[in-house]
């Protein structure tokens, strides 16, 4: 039997669990795709692939079986540095991550249920084209499933904040350090 799940070793294969998450099409409206856009998203089933390099490198592959562009996110929490990247779906954007405590965060939406010296991932994505938005994430753990919170903010003053749950599927390879 292999060890649970942690931040610390998140490679494997995860599918979201629209049960436990909340809906992302607020988070879609402020970064300006369209209503079909927004409705093909919250009904297709997503799915993660993940692949982590120890904590400094943690690359995930979000994709749905619907015909969309996936989502590639690639993560350096070691480093805390601004990385831009031009994603399909997204467009170009700047992000950072690092890893810190839950006391070290402001609380709210983000540090809900979490103790003072929880350990998480904090990552911020900013478009730098199209519409303009910026998004707050905390990563945890909640019992044995992954939690991405995320606080959306767009130029206006809009605001939507998300749940998105992911039920572990199948183990990957750990990538060495």
């Amino acid at each position: 039997m292999s060890a649970p799940k942690s931040l610390h070793d998140l490679s494997g294969k995860w599918s979201m669990n629209r049960d436990l998450s909340t809906d992302v099409s607020p988070v879609l409206e402020i970064q300006g795709f369209n209503a079909l856009i927004r409705k093909a998203v919250t009904y297709a089933p997503v799915n993660l692939t993940i692949t982590q390099k120890g904590d400094g490198e943690i690359h995930i592959d979000q994709t749905t079986t619907a015909s969309m562009p996936a989502v590639k996110e690639e993560w350096y929490p070691k480093d805390h540095e601004w990385r831009e990247t031009k994603d399909s779906f997204l467009g170009k954007v700047r992000s950072r991550s690092r890893w810190t405590k839950a006391v070290e965060l402001e609380k709210g939406f983000l540090t809900e249920g979490l103790g003072g010296e929880d350990e998480v991932i904090e990552s911020e994505v900013e478009a730098l084209e199209g519409t303009e938005w910026r998004a707050v994430q905390v990563w945890m753990f909640e019992e044995e499933k992954f939690v991405r919170r995320v606080v959306t903010t767009g130029k206006g003053g809009e605001k939507a904040e998300t749940r998105l749950v992911y039920d572990f599927k199948v183990h990957l390879k750990t990538l060495p350090s």
